[in-house]
């Protein structure tokens, strides 16, 4: 009962918090900068500072959520706003994955946008067409947020690749949503590190 109850505020937390945006065509622009709460989030999206083994610095290494259900699956609200307070900026709705809360801030705005839109678009995949008019909602979705992944992935991970800190967080995150199809991880050695 405990799962059920969480998936479900989960899944009206996500659905709550897409709403507001869904009349903004700024979404669909995959290096659109997301929205932030001042100047200096925007500055400080724009920059990676380096850090010991090639991960940003306040990112924590990636989890597989085991302490957040008893499934392994998702995370409490509770965690979710834990994890967005931490992050050191604004962090978007759109994304629900704790791994994806804690990396996005020191991220370039293109990585930001693009976690965004795989964020809604994992969202979207996990839903039921439990009639036609919910299918071809779901169908629209998938189009507008799935469509080229890969592609995207692919051309953010070779604009990235020079910086080691862009790159193992690109690689974490091409391991959770299985976007690497036309590329391989390439982890940074410890003498690429800056």
């Amino acid at each position: 009962m405990p799962t059920k109850r969480v998936a479900l505020l989960g899944c009206l937390a996500l659905l709550a918090a897409c709403a507001p945006r869904a009349a903004d065509s700024s979404i669909d622009a995959v290096d659109a900068a997301p929205p932030a709460s001042s100047q200096g989030d925007v500055a400080a999206a724009d920059r990676v500072t380096d850090a010991p083994a090639a991960v940003a610095p306040g990112v924590d290494a990636p989890s597989d959520h085991a302490d957040s259900d008893a499934g392994g699956g998702m995370p409490n609200l509770d965690e979710l706003e834990q994890a967005r307070a931490a992050a050191g900026c604004a962090v978007s709705n759109d994304i629900g994955d704790l791994d994806d809360i804690r990396i996005y801030c020191q991220m370039p705005a293109d990585v930001r946008a693009f976690l965004e839109r795989e964020n809604t678009c994992q969202h979207f995949a996990g839903e039921e067409a439990y009639d036609e008019a919910r299918r071809l909602e779901l169908e629209t979705a998938s189009e507008r947020y799935c469509d080229g992944r890969e592609r995207i992935f692919a051309d953010l991970y070779a604009r990235h690749h020079d910086d080691c800190a862009v790159r193992e967080a690109l690689i974490g995150v091409g391991n959770r949503y299985d976007l690497f199809t036309d590329v391989a991880a390439d982890h940074c050695r410890p003498q690429d590190v800056r």
